[in-house]
């Protein structure tokens, strides 16, 4: 699965992140929340801990 910046994605403990940066070897930085739309902390996450992407910044043309 293809992440860029600014995806929304579900954590596999049903958190959401928002990817802020992208790293190398399928590393991001990303602000972590929670259901009720609270920052918990920013944090580097991996790949292994996403489940899906929720929502994906369109480009405008």
């Amino acid at each position: 699965m293809k992440i860029k910046k600014f995806d929304v994605v579900e954590l596999k403990n049903k958190n959401k992140a928002v990817i802020l940066e992208i790293y190398k070897r399928k590393r991001y930085y990303a602000e972590i929340v929670n259901d009720k739309g609270e920052t918990i902390n920013k944090k580097e996450i991996i790949s292994k801990e996403i489940d899906k992407i929720i929502y994906r910044k369109e480009i405008e043309k």
